[in-house]
């Protein structure tokens, strides 16, 4: 399937055509041959997990890091580019961030190494040495970013962000939430609380067990709240508070059974459609825990939430996750029509194949649908940034056409929120054009806002 960046698009106007380094790109052998490089990374890490005794379960570990490492570098095309000789996996080195060595900044300081003999010259003497040369970096904004970059802390924490995310076994849903108070398994709380409706409140100490509504309760307060919903009387603030009301009594009785999934399952498809990706980050982080359990490892929406999981991981930039849930994937998962479909999206936004993308968009629906419709513009800023880097104009019909809106008012309020609505001119055929060389810097603008991502998961 062709891309943006290798066809031209019809009805587009006059092309700015460039010949440039760049575009003569080196390319590996084609053979199925690996680099040799990397064979030597595969062999090496083998034996230093042989020397360090690692026992079957921490070898499983190493080889599923390995694999992923892998697969994470000929998704991105780097496979043949990457120095394999010095790469790091986490699992020898706790400071070691899960990434390409290809992709890791280099400090600066590594470009004028200091050479001194340490025998001949004092310590106050080398000491000048480094405050001179740290007086003469100060001018370059950018040596203060590195020094903070590869700083412990900074070190510490990317280890910890990845054991977080990298973690085979995920902790009891407890944890997903900003309560201080985490439920003891010993001492669970028995709630006697009988109101249905319940404001949520944060906890900071120990619940008040007369506060706290039992199960019942909170089967009947479910029902009375998606009567609420069906209906269209309440809000999602409200609807939002309830739901996290009922999570928190669920919560705090240690209650995990059925009814647990089916109230972080409801919450999270309500979350998606009011595109609260934060609210839908906490709940689907505690089904993923709810679905290892035994006696619900069988929900039906089990795979579904499997999907919209690797929706949201891309919506995030969060490709190592999707790795691992590709090698975790049973061959049942994998004659989901959803997974399929979510894999197919997945392998479309990696390889920048935006025309696949917004085709596959076009067929989605649902909870789907819903969910890439919170990232479904950031990627049309993409692809309007790649195309008005090449082309001087572009036709609106084309834009409805290859970015699949929905009709034209869906199209002209996309043109309005990225202001560019004052690039669009009529030309003398009555066709309606967007002066694509004008509008460029402003969809750069736009392009750099949408790849923020907050720390509840939000964009």
């Amino acid at each position: 399937m062709s891309t943006y960046n290798s066809v031209t698009p019809t009805a587009l106007g006059a092309s700015k055509h460039r010949d440039t380094p760049a575009m003569q790109q080196q390319t590996p052998p084609a053979t199925d041959a690996l680099p040799q490089s990397l064979t030597r990374f595969v062999e090496v890490c083998h034996e230093r997990a042989s020397d360090l005794k690692f026992d079957s379960k921490k070898t499983a570990e190493m080889q599923l890091q390995l694999k992923t490492m892998i697969e994470k570098a000929n998704n991105i095309g780097k496979l043949w580019e990457n120095d394999w000789d010095k790469q790091e996996l986490p699992i020898f080195n706790n400071v070691a961030s899960f990434e390409l060595n290809c992709n890791l900044p280099k400090p600066k300081i590594q470009n004028q190494p200091l050479r001194f003999n340490i025998k001949d010259q004092s310590l106050k003497h080398r000491v000048g040495v480094l405050k001179r040369r740290q007086f003469n970096d100060s001018d370059d904004d950018s040596n203060e970013d590195d020094d903070e970059l590869f700083s412990d802390s900074r070190k510490k924490a990317r280890a910890s962000r990845f054991e977080r995310e990298l973690s085979v076994s995920t902790p009891s849903g407890f944890s997903v939430n900003d309560e201080v108070f985490e439920a003891d398994k010993n001492q669970p709380v028995r709630g006697t609380c009988q109101t249905l409706e319940k404001s949520y409140l944060r906890l900071t100490s120990a619940p008040d067990p007369s506060k706290v509504r039992p199960l019942p309760v909170l089967q009947r307060a479910f029902t009375a709240l998606m009567d609420k919903y069906k209906s269209g009387d309440a809000k999602y603030a409200y609807l939002c508070d309830q739901f996290k009301s009922i999570r928190q009594d669920l919560r705090v009785q240690l209650i995990e059974n059925e009814f647990s999934v089916k109230v972080y399952e409801t919450h999270g498809r309500i979350a998606i459609e009011n595109k609260d990706l934060g609210e839908f980050n906490q709940c689907q982080t505690v089904l993923k825990s709810l679905y290892q359990m035994p006696h619900i490892n069988s929900s039906a929406n089990k795979v579904d939430f499997l999907s919209y999981r690797i929706l949201y991981y891309l919506l995030t930039r969060n490709y190592d996750s999707i790795s691992l849930i590709k090698l975790k994937l049973t061959a049942k998962d994998k004659e989901s029509p959803l997974i399929i479909q979510a894999l197919k999206i997945s392998k479309a936004h990696i390889s920048n194949n935006y025309h696949e993308l917004f085709r596959l968009y076009s067929k989605t629906v649902g909870t789907t649908r819903n969910l890439l419709n919170c990232f479904i513009d950031n990627e049309r800023v993409r692809a309007l940034a790649v195309i008005c880097t090449a082309y001087k104009i572009l036709s609106l019909e084309f834009l409805l056409k290859n970015f699949h809106f929905e009709n034209e008012v869906d199209c002209m309020n996309f043109i309005k929120e990225k202001q560019i609505e004052k690039f669009i001119e009529l030309r003398g055929d009555n066709a309606v054009y967007l002066n694509a060389a004008n509008a460029r810097s402003t969809i750069l603008g736009f392009l750099n806002q949408s790849k923020r991502v907050d720390i509840k998961g939000q964009v």
